[in-house]
């Protein structure tokens, strides 16, 4: 599919308690042509363990199954968030790829553009195969 092909995306929020948030993703390809589209819902914590000297504990996402992801912050307590169906699900920490920007040594092999490595360049080192970091993502292919 070119740039230029008509594809519609649609993201519906809905909430049935305080604490819950249900996320619908709708594609339409309204081209004449068929073609595929890879979405990647994506869950990311604020990185402030790597900025100030006094932070608290650095927030956790991990896989606990092929459908779920289970999220652990300080403040916000325990979270899950759970796909449709099991598709891929990818882990790599939000922090700077200090590498390419300074030519500084990182401080995790798994950077916060490691999810776009692993999908668009094919590095497959590029996310954390432990599925586990402070940023994650469910690979749609459609």
């Amino acid at each position: 599919m070119s740039i230029s092909s008509p594809t519609y995306l649609f993201i519906e929020y809905a909430k049935e308690t305080p604490e819950d948030i249900l996320m619908k993703i709708t594609v339409c390809n309204r081209s004449t042509e068929a073609a595929s589209l890879q979405v990647l819902p994506t869950f990311w914590f604020r990185n402030n363990w790597s900025w100030f000297p006094e932070t608290p504990p650095k927030p956790t996402l991990k896989q606990l199954n092929d459908q779920t992801i289970a999220a652990d912050h300080h403040q916000l307590g325990k979270r899950y968030l759970y796909c449709d169906r099991a598709v891929p699900l990818l882990f790599t920490e939000n922090e700077t790829n200090t590498q390419r920007i300074f030519n500084i040594p990182n401080a995790s092999p798994y950077v916060k553009d490691g999810i776009n490595n692993y999908i668009i360049d094919g590095k497959l080192d590029a996310v954390n195969p432990d599925k586990i970091g402070t940023k994650a993502a469910a690979s749609y292919l459609l």
